[in-house]
């Protein structure tokens, strides 16, 4: 299967390596010279198992993906409306698969005219080493679902992935989202704002307690969610990856912008149209909305 992949950060550089095995891969990264290094050296994954290196090709973003069975989209959510102008360029019988987090990205979507749109939630752990490297740092899956249309292909998608990097398809995409939204906005503010790994927010009480508050703020939102699975949800994403640093505290540490307004955004958003006061959640997202000005 040929797969394109626009960005090329962490998460565009993981899938672009794994999917590299087994598919026809073509990166589609910011620049030139990312772009070059790609084709000169290709993806290298290193994690808990023996590195590997796949060759993969790879053009500038701008350059139309045209000519894929599958776009892969893996850029930041505040950096979609770039990648969706590209994509409305595109075929729109190209299938297009959306890995972000958060849920803010949904009324873009509803905007372009692809017949075929999925989107994904990541499992994994992952954090860029250089331009052509990235850490697989704690294994997981990637769920799929389809927010419009169906496509014969994904058999294939699924039937290929390896053990190690599996693929799930799920039949409801907004409850999807809504946990993987759920969890990163209770985990990714509170470890950027006390600057600590995921599983400091069980093992320390005085975090501890902080995250329950958060939790049983968020919870009340969302009368579609179990209390008891998603609390079990998270915590045991946080033991699962009780070494690793969300993606939220990796962004402020290197004073860029954060996903902020996606996730836990998303909760405000909510809680203000159901009228609800969410005070612990409400502060975490102007600390971190405060580092960033400070960045």
């Amino acid at each position: 299967m040929k797969i394109g992949i626009i960005g090329a950060g962490a998460v565009g550089l993981l899938y672009g390596g794994w999917l590299g095995k087994f598919h026809e891969v073509t990166m589609f990264p910011r620049t030139k010279e990312q772009a070059r290094l790609l084709n000169e050296k290709g993806i290298t994954v290193k994690g808990g198992m023996s590195p590997f290196t796949v060759s993969v090709k790879a053009q500038e973003t701008p350059v139309s993906p045209g000519t894929q069975e599958l776009v892969i989209v893996t850029v930041k959510q505040y950096d979609l409306s770039g990648a969706a102008a590209i994509l409305k360029k595109m075929d729109t019988a190209i299938p297009v698969l959306f890995l972000q987090n958060g849920m803010g990205h949904l009324p873009l979507l509803e905007e372009l005219p692809q017949e075929r749109i999925l989107v994904g939630t990541v499992e994994h752990g992952a954090a860029r080493i250089d331009a052509v490297t990235v850490a697989q740092n704690g294994r997981g899956k990637t769920n799929l679902a389809f927010f419009r249309g169906n496509w014969e292909g994904i058999a294939a998608l699924l039937e290929t992935a390896p053990d190690a990097f599996p693929f799930r398809l799920l039949p409801d995409y907004e409850i999807m989202l809504l946990r993987k939204c759920f969890a990163n906005a209770m985990i990714n503010p509170l470890t950027a704002v006390l600057k600590v790994k995921n599983g400091l927010l069980l093992t320390n009480p005085h975090y501890a307690n902080v995250f329950r508050a958060v939790f049983e703020e968020l919870i009340a939102l969302f009368p579609k969610l179990s209390r008891e699975e998603m609390w079990e949800e998270v915590t045991g994403i946080c033991r699962n990856t009780k070494e690793n640093e969300s993606s939220m505290l990796k962004d402020v540490k290197k004073g860029a912008r954060t996903e902020i307004d996606a996730i836990l955004g998303f909760m405000l958003e909510t809680a203000a149209r159901k009228e609800k006061e969410i005070p612990v959640s409400a502060a975490l997202y102007e600390m971190v909305k405060g580092m960033e000005r400070r960045n």
